[in-house]
């Protein structure tokens, strides 16, 4: 009867671990949705604060072209 006893204990025990590692389990998965969600959140802002940058390159670098083209037009240069 000893050993029974004992394989009752250790089976009660493993179920137990069982069940603390499946809620560990759940938590960490909890952990990654959320910062991957925030990650997804930052990486959407960054795009558009880099598409704002952009645009402003683009409109700064065509200013610059209407700069030049106006120097080259009243200087004669061809």
């Amino acid at each position: 009867m000893e050993l029974i006893d004992l394989l009752e204990t250790r089976v009660t025990a493993l179920l137990s671990q069982l069940e603390t590692l499946r809620e560990e389990n759940s938590r960490l998965r909890e952990e990654v949705e959320g910062g991957l969600s925030a990650l997804a959140e930052e990486n959407r802002i960054l795009k558009e604060a880099l598409d704002g940058e952009r645009t402003v390159k683009d409109a700064v670098l065509a200013r610059i072209d209407a700069l030049l083209l106006r120097l080259k037009d009243q200087t004669g240069d061809a």
